[in-house]
């Protein structure tokens, strides 16, 4: 009887052990840089990046030349719409909310933009092809790369309240186009 108890503990005992699981082993940290380091920059980062910067000088100039305040500027990929949005917001008083002013500050971003590309319609694809493409032209580029990116590439303006005020003071005022696009052609909401 002894033995078959000691048996059975012993059984008990074994099944118990290779039921546990053992400790998950650390795997080794990654190091940021050495993955930063390999990893590609591919046209598109480039040209986000370049836009980014350019977007960042045409808005404070919008801003200095309508005695406007310059709140931020960024640009942004969505996946989701495979849109890339550059956006600025501006600080205005309430009286100065408007359709018109937002329509305003939307001409004088993209017009600083667009500053030095060729006058007309193709505007806007000739700069955002020099933005996103390089020079050599292979047989894979798209021969409508510009035109495409101008349909892909959305400006975003936004005039509103000081952050510190945002939650008091709701009133925003957003239109949203093409660098292209006509006054008409703008999207406007307002909100609050």
């Amino acid at each position: 009887m002894r033995g078959a108890a000691l048996c059975g503990a012993l059984t008990l005992s074994v099944a118990l052990a290779t039921a546990t699981p053992a400790p998950a082993q650390d795997s080794p940290k990654r190091d940021a840089l050495d993955w930063l380091a390999g990893e590609p920059m591919t046209l598109l980062d480039w040209g986000i990046a370049r836009l980014r910067g350019d977007l960042e000088g045409a808005a404070a100039d919008a801003a200095a030349a309508g005695r406007s305040t310059l709140g931020r500027s960024g640009v942004f990929y969505r996946p989701q719409d495979r849109k890339i949005v550059g956006y600025a917001s501006f600080v205005e008083p309430v009286a100065n909310r408007t359709d018109a002013v937002c329509v305003e500050l939307f001409a004088r971003v993209a017009s600083a933009l667009l500053h030095g590309a060729p006058q007309g319609s193709g505007g806007a694809s000739w700069y955002l092809e020099s933005l996103f493409g390089h020079e050599a032209r292979t047989a894979t580029r798209p021969q409508d790369l510009g035109e495409q990116m101008a349909d892909r590439v959305a400006l975003q303006i936004t005039i509103g309240a000081r952050p510190a005020a945002a939650f008091e003071d709701t009133r925003r005022v957003v239109c949203t186009g093409r660098l292209d696009s006509p006054p008409t052609g703008l999207a406007l909401r307002i909100e609050g």
